[in-house]
Order: C-alpha cells, then sequence, then structure tokens
C-alpha cells in the first residue's frame, strides 16, 4: 500500500488527544451525596470493570475514527502490479503509435494502424485534462518532439497516416527518454503501441532510466501473411541495345500457405517486357528469371509488379539502368600499339578503343575512360603511379599486361599502394591453365551448361603457357584468383580497390609467353573485362538510407545544379553534391517521399535514372509473441518496463487503474462514520 499525500500521515499524533482525554476526564470521580438509602435504589448499578470497559471502548473508537480520518486525506491506494512509478499530482505521457507499413495489416477492428490510434484514444481518456501529452511516430516529426495537451494530442493523432519510415526499438525509446527527461516534476510513462515486429523489436540499445514507467501494447493481425518482392539484379554487369538481358528477381511468401500462378511483370519505360507465373512454398522465396531486350541506348526505367493484399507498399520494385551505346577503353601503351587488342576492339561499335603512348599521356583524360590498359609499360612513373591510383580508388578499372622487359619495382610500388598482387621474376618453366572460376562473369555463357551450370571439360584447349612472371597476394588482400596454372600459381587476377578493381595477367599479349592471344577463350575474357569495367550506379536505392549515389565523373558547371525529378509526379529536389577525386555522389537523405522512377537532371539534360523503393525491412509481418516479449525485456533486465494485455478489459480502465491503483480513501472515509457512530451508540446506549 502506498500514499498519494504522506505527510498527513503526521495527523495520526492527533491520537494523543483523546488519550489525554482518557486519562485526565475518565478517571475523575464525582461525589453524590445523599441523606436517605432509599437515593440508592435511583443510582444504576456499574461495576468497576465494567467502567474501565466502557471507557476503553469510547477511548478505542476515537482513536480508530483519527487514523481513518487520516488515512482519508493522505489517500491510500494498492499499486497496480505493471505500474513502477508513484502516483503525482501531474503526469507526463509519451505515446509511441507505430504507422508503418506492416500496420496496414488486418486486425480484429479493422487495420492495425486504426486500431493502434483507438488504443492512444483510450489511454489519453484515462488521464487529467490537465496532463501533458506526447504523440510519437516512425516519422520523427520536429512538431512532435514536444508536450501537448489532451486536446491537441487528439486533433495530431487524426492526421497519422501510413508512413515508409522504420524505427527501431531502441531507437523509439531513445527519443520519449529525450522528452521525458526535462519533466523531472511529473509522474512520467510511456506508451508503445506497436505490432512489435521481429525485424525492429529483438535489438535493445539503449540505458534505460528506472524512473520512467514504459508499456508496451502488442497489437496482433488476424492474418500474417505478404508476398513481396525482396531484390532483383542482372546477370550481365552492362546491358547494350539490341541484346538480351536477363533480369533476376527474389520474391518472397511470408505466409502459412503455398502459392501457385502467381503473375510476375516487367515492365521497362511504362511497356510490358515480360511475365512470368511463379510458385511459392510456405515461408519460402524463389527467384525469377525475366529475359528482355532494350533497342534504345541511355538511362532506362524499369517496374517489377505483384498483385497481394492488404499489404501493398511492397508489391512493386522500381529499378534503373543503363543502356550503354558504347564502352570506352584506354590503351596505355609501352611502345607500338597492340595488334591483338585492336584486331579485337577496333571493329566492335560497343567498344571504343583510344591508344596512347605513355610519354604522351594527357592525364586529364583519363577519368572519361570506363577501363584503362597498362599495355607492356617498361616502369611505371610517379606521377603515372599516381592517376592510376586515383582513378581505381574512384571506381576505375585497369588492366595490366606486364612488359618483358618491365621494372616490376614500380609497378610494385603502385600495386602495393592499392593492397594488390605483386610481381615476380619471370619462371621459364612451361606450364599451362588448368582452372578456370567458372562462376565469374568473364566466363559466363562462355562453355555448354548442363543442368543450368557451365561445365569445362577436361579435353577443352585452355592457354598454354612457355614463361610467365608470378604473382603473390595474401589472404588479406581482396583478390581471386580467375585462372590458375597446373603449377598452382595464377594466370590472371582480380583484385577489389577501393571502389574499383584492378586485374592482373602474368603474361604480356606475346606468343612467345603464351599463346592465349591467339586462344578462342582471349576474346570473350578481354570482351567481358571491357563490359565489367562501365561503373554504373546501384539498380535501385531504398528510402531512408543516407548513403551515396554514384553518377560517375560528371559535375555541374558554372551556375547550374543537379535536380531529382519524379516521372509519375511533380516532386523536384535539388540533393546533396559530394565530389571524392573524379567520383561524383549525390545524397537524398529522407528527401524522397514515395517509391518510384526518377531523373537527375542537370539543367534540362538528363544525366541518369534513378529508382527509389521503401524499406523491406517491415515486410516480413513475423512479430514477437506475449511470451518471446517478456523473454526479451527479462534476459535485457528492463525492469521499468511492462506488457500490457489489451482484450481483458477496456484499455482506459487498465490504465486508470495503473495510475491510481486500487484506490482506498472512500472506504476509510465510510470507515470513520461508522467509528463516530459506534461511539455515539457507546455512550448512548452502554449501560453505566
Amino acid at each position: 500500500m502506498q500514499f498519494v499525500n504522506p505527510l498527513y500521515l503526521f495527523g495520526l499524533l492527533a491520537i494523543a488527544i483523546p488519550v489525554i482525554i482518557h486519562l485526565f476526564n475518565f478517571r475523575r470521580f464525582r461525589k453524590v451525596y445523599f441523606t436517605n438509602v432509599r437515593f440508592l435504589q435511583e443510582l444504576k448499578q456499574q461495576t468497576q470493570k465494567q467502567s474501565q470497559l466502557r471507557h476503553l471502548l469510547i477511548l478505542t473508537m476515537r482513536i480508530l475514527a483519527i487514523v481513518a480520518l487520516v488515512m482519508a486525506f493522505a489517500q491510500p491506494y494498492i499499486p497496480f502490479s505493471e505500474s513502477k512509478s508513484k502516483i503525482a499530482s501531474r503526469n507526463a505521457v509519451s505515446i509511441f503509435v507505430d504507422n508503418s507499413f506492416s500496420m496496414e495489416a488486418t486486425g480484429a477492428n479493422g487495420t492495425l494502424l486504426d486500431e493502434s490510434k483507438l488504443q492512444a484514444r483510450e489511454i489519453v481518456s484515462a488521464y487529467k485534462s490537465s496532463d501533458l501529452f506526447q504523440l510519437l511516430t516512425c516519422d520523427f516529426e520536429g512538431r512532435h518532439q514536444r508536450l501537448v495537451t489532451r486536446d491537441e494530442f487528439l486533433t495530431m493523432l487524426e492526421e497519422v497516416k501510413v508512413s515508409s519510415s522504420v524505427h527501431s526499438f531502441s531507437e523509439i525509446i531513445r527519443r520519449q527518454y529525450d522528452l521525458l527527461k526535462n519533466e523531472a516534476s511529473a509522474r512520467r510513462n510511456s506508451y508503445i503501441i506497436s505490432d512489435f515486429q521481429k525485424s525492429s523489436f529483438n535489438s535493445i540499445d539503449f540505458l534505460q532510466d528506472s524512473s520512467i514507467s514504459s508499456f508496451l501494447v502488442p497489437l496482433k493481425s488476424t492474418l500474417i501473411a505478404n508476398l513481396y518482392i525482396d531484390s532483383c539484379w542482372f546477370e550481365q554487369p552492362t546491358q547494350q541495345p539490341g541484346k538480351t538481358a536477363l533480369l533476376s528477381a527474389r520474391v518472397w511468401n511470408k505466409s502459412e500457405n503455398d502459392l501457385e500462378k502467381i503473375p510476375l511483370k516487367l515492365l521497362t519505360n511504362n511497356q510490358q517486357k515480360s511475365v512470368a507465373s511463379i510458385d511459392i512454398k510456405a515461408g519460402m522465396s524463389t527467384i525469377v528469371q525475366l529475359p528482355f531486350t532494350i533497342h534504345q541506348p541511355g538511362p532506362q526505367n524499369g517496374l517489377l509488379q505483384v498483385t497481394d493484399y492488404p499489404v501493398t507498399y511492397d508489391d512493386k520494385f522500381y529499378f534503373s539502368f543503363d543502356v550503354l551505346a558504347s564502352i570506352n577503353v584506354l590503351a596505355i601503351n609501352g611502345g607500338s600499339e597492340n595488334r591483338f587488342l585492336d584486331a579485337l576492339f577496333a571493329q566492335d561499335s560497343s567498344v571504343r578503343l583510344t591508344n596512347m603512348n605513355e610519354k604522351s599521356l594527357d592525364y586529364s583524360r583519363l577519368s572519361h575512360f570506363d577501363l584503362i590498359i597498362l599495355n607492356e609499360v617498361p616502369g611505371i612513373s610517379t606521377g603515372l603511379a599516381e592517376e592510376i591510383k586515383r582513378y581505381v580508388t574512384n571506381g576505375g578499372t585497369i588492366l595490366i599486361l606486364p612488359a618483358a622487359n618491365a621494372d616490376f619495382a614500380t609497378y610494385n610500388n603502385l600495386l602495393s599502394s592499392l593492397k594488390a598482387p605483386s610481381y615476380l621474376n619471370v619462371d621459364t618453366t612451361d606450364t599451362k591453365v588448368v582452372r578456370l572460376s567458372e562462376d565469374s562473369y568473364l566466363f559466363r555463357d562462355v562453355f555448354e551448361k548442363q543442368q543450368g551450370k557451365q561445365i569445362v571439360n577436361t579435353n577443352t584447349d585452355l592457354p598454354k603457357v612457355n614463361k610467365h612472371f608470378p604473382i603473390v597476394y595474401t589472404s588479406t588482400m581482396l583478390t581471386v584468383p580467375l585462372m590458375e596454372m597446373l603449377n598452382g600459381r595464377v594466370f590472371l587476377t582480380l583484385t577489389n580497390s577501393g571502389m574499383g578493381q584492378i586485374l592482373q595477367l602474368t603474361v604480356p599479349l606475346d606468343p612467345a609467353f603464351s599463346n592465349f592471344p591467339q586462344q578462342a577463350l582471349f576474346v570473350p575474357v578481354l570482351y567481358n573485362i571491357a563490359l565489367i569495367s562501365h561503373p554504373s550506379h546501384n539498380l535501385y536505392n531504398f528510402i531512408g538510407d543516407n548513403k551515396g549515389i554514384r553518377i560517375g565523373t560528371t559535375f555541374p558547371v558554372g551556375d547550374k545544379i543537379y535536380t531529382i525529378k519524379s516521372l509519375t509526379g511533380d516532386f523536384n529536389m535539388i540533393p546533396q553534391i559530394n565530389s571524392t577525386g573524379n567520383m561524383v555522389n549525390i545524397f537524398v537523405g529522407n528527401q524522397v517521399p514515395m517509391a518510384g522512377n526518377f531523373e537527375l537532371m542537370n539543367d534540362k539534360k538528363i544525366i541518369t535514372s534513378l529508382a527509389f523503393n521503401y524499406n523491406r525491412g517491415e515486410s516480413d509481418l513475423s512479430c514477437n509473441s506475449m511470451s518471446e516479449m517478456e523473454s526479451i525485456l527479462d534476459k535485457s533486465h528492463l525492469t521499468s518496463f511492462s506488457i500490457i494485455k489489451t482484450g481483458q478489459k477496456p484499455l482506459n480502465e487498465v490504465i486508470a487503474q495503473m495510475n491510481s491503483g486500487t484506490q482506498l480513501w472512500h472506504y476509510f472515509i465510510w470507515l470513520t462514520l461508522l467509528l463516530l457512530l459506534a461511539e455515539i451508540l457507546l455512550i448512548r446506549f452502554f449501560k453505566k
């Protein structure tokens, strides 16, 4: 039992008053004079014990009446079992209403968002009109970071709509604490009304404030089922006009039932290009491949679409990509031009090969090329090394063909700065290539497939090597061997460095070293190296991510600015631009309001297409059960947190009982009256 006004308990000192009266008044005797024995008949007989009993009963009634009256003023109550704080004259209450996309699921009384708003109304109705409230949603709006009156709260609550924003349980608690910590004089309570998805609730990363009582109000969907598109990607890194592109998409079935014959549509530039019928087992995902052809080069806008209900925000998946008219390749030659490279790229309109001698190289033009080939350069000067390092760090691709008379000290200085493998002196032992990284894009669709997988037969004619320059690398390097020789050494490697990549051959394109330039494998390998070299932005971005979007090397000139424009509405914004070396990145933060396809404009010129999707963190509707939530709170030692079980009685009644506990003061008022009545009856009817 606790007290609202415990200072009134000092009133119990008033018990001394009837005790003093009893000691000094009831023990006084009164003399009665009489002259005749007949007067004795008029006196009521009373023994000494009866007199003492009467006095003690009256004293007890008076003492108990004072005690009951003092207790009534102190307002005793029995705290509700879930309440952790004492009653105060004023309350500061923070209420989080989950308005994320998962709240579109159907509950017992409409959508879960409708139920959460109803529960919020019941919570505020359980408090006094003089109390102050904070409304918090997934949007984390600035206007919600303050305490308002009940009427203002209810007005703002009506404006709450489904939002694409997602925040973890810990982020929500920290935001509530930030406001409530300034209300130390009030009783502080926080409420979180949510479906408590496993994706956001299981992570506990905040310091508990035991002076704030927090209550979790879980809502449960009547049907946990959702079909959604998770991601997509191209099987080829670069798309070209007139050639078949193969788009893969992952689709999830987060339900308890198998789904059959679900149509998945692919549209590009508002035209349907492909459709697939998919079957998905319950709780599983499937990868669907959609072939299509783009005939025009330039930025392209794509859309994948399925049909699902009631959670529909993730039924559409937007993406964008570029179809290249050509790929720019620069060959930096140590001597004459390489006849094999010229023969490979000269007649191909999709690749533009430019030859420059190392001695007359224009460093300012390096950033304009997708691939740079260091073709038998005897030594790499300090200036060239710095430019190559900058080029790779900013997303460029280089292919190193070592010279027969190479100064590997200068090579290895450059490679060391890029954390790439280094070259050793020549090895003249005859060997041959025996293993290929079949999963690499360099060899994709080069060999015949069996059961969907490429098979390199043992009798496949692979390059022979007369002599080579061994490559050595450590496990700390991001190096992948693409072609390996019989002696266990690598013939071709790929190393990721910064935002770019480095490919290294152990031989020059010289028949004296190897027959690789005369092999059938030479054409697809070199051609695919050119294809993977083109730096491209992500196929899609998620709204709310603060990551930079790489758009190439073009930077606005003069007073011109970049703008992002929606293709379906009047949305227009100016992104933040950041330049790292020659690479330009843009940042949009939380400014994109809706999923869709957009264009990045420089004045009136289209730079590229961009696609933004809603975060898929809300798509998995799996929620924590009551026991799982209790277990998480217990393991995290969150003693100031409690779970309110709704459904047994209206939430406002539960909150009212939590706020005031079981009030006892009115019982003590009645007890006081009964004790005073008992005292009157004792005085009136107790026989003297």
